[in-house]
């Protein structure tokens, strides 16, 4: 072979393997797609934070920005300001009960399935005389938001303990202040989740019920991550990553405890005293029917759903 044409094979394998290299590296560069999503700031949404601080989302493509949703983010998505949010599996019934077209896109969290020590219980003073559920009737008693997961669970642990929900007194009160509110005496008890149960316990109150228990003995689904069909008809192949990468920031969650710990005080007022002690739920993949086609059975029953949720049409099958 002549020198020259050697040359001239060499310097084409170079520019080949640049180009490939050059075209590798742009790849690599493409930009993440910022993914809006709206969170109540609890326990369940730290396997998200925390998916997206070691890469699981950068890893699908995208970037999650964080937004404090009070009370679940449901009208922010339906207006398309957000992507998705984060909130009570009931929520997402109500919605649709109503005729908003939500769609659950991920599971959120789950209860722990033990009495006494649940990511959301019931809290008293230990000198308010308030042992069980029935002893909550003719009291003041908070929860986040009326009409909503933890007035629920509220009346189902009365009527379990044999009282009259109808004759609790709910009030609507952050969780922050709902604790504050319980000190200082306005309040008689405070249906709480947890970081803000256990910090109740940590202030001298005792859990004095667990109502998942009243519901179900078992682990079941209490949160989920949701959209609309409109988003989801729009760019099914966004929310397909945004399922995988939920899915196994949540994987990822349940097999890390103690990194999730580490993520509360990033967003939460909580110091790190309260969330190493604080109950973790579990992180679960699954969307079980039987926890959707309970809580619509109870929210028949207290009044909060006018009829029965059906399962395919309020769970995407990423399809």
């Amino acid at each position: 072979m002549k020198p020259q044409t050697f040359k001239r094979r060499v310097m084409l394998g170079l520019a080949m393997v640049s180009a490939i290299a050059s075209s590798t590296v742009f790849a690599q560069a493409k930009p993440l797609i910022t993914v809006n999503a709206g969170f109540v700031p609890v326990t369940d949404v730290a396997a998200l934070y925390l998916g997206e601080e070691v890469g699981i989302f950068k890893k699908h493509g995208l970037a999650l920005k964080a937004n404090i949703a009070s009370t679940g983010a449901v009208p922010a998505v339906v207006s398309g300001e957000y992507h998705f949010g984060f909130t009570a599996l009931v929520n997402v019934l109500q919605a649709r009960d109503k005729g908003l077209p939500v769609k659950i896109i991920a599971a959120g969290s789950s209860s722990t399935g033990v009495a006494g020590a649940d990511v959301t219980m019931i809290h008293a003073g230990p000198k308010s005389g308030i042992k069980s559920g029935k002893d909550l009737e003719g009291k003041t008693v908070s929860v986040n938001a009326l009409n909503g997961l933890l007035q629920m669970l509220g009346k189902a642990a009365v009527k379990a303990d044999g009282g009259d929900p109808s004759k609790v007194k709910f009030i609507e009160l952050g969780f922050a202040e709902a604790l504050a509110a319980l000190q200082s005496g306005k309040t008689d008890a405070m249906v709480g989740a947890e970081p803000f149960g256990t910090a109740a316990m940590g202030s001298g109150f005792p859990a004095i019920a667990s109502p998942y228990q009243s519901m179900s003995k078992n682990s079941m689904l209490t949160s989920s991550y949701f959209t609309t069909e409109a988003q989801i008809k729009a760019n099914p192949e966004l929310f397909k990553k945004i399922q995988l990468a939920i899915n196994e920031s949540l994987e990822y969650a349940q097999k890390n405890p103690e990194q999730i710990r580490a993520q509360l005080p990033k967003f939460t007022k909580l110091g790190g005293d309260v969330a190493a002690k604080l109950i973790l739920p579990r992180y679960l993949t699954a969307i079980p029917r039987e926890s959707v086609e309970m809580f619509s059975k109870t929210g028949q029953e207290f009044g909060m759903l006018l009829k029965p949720a059906v399962y395919d049409e309020v769970v995407w099958n990423g399809k």
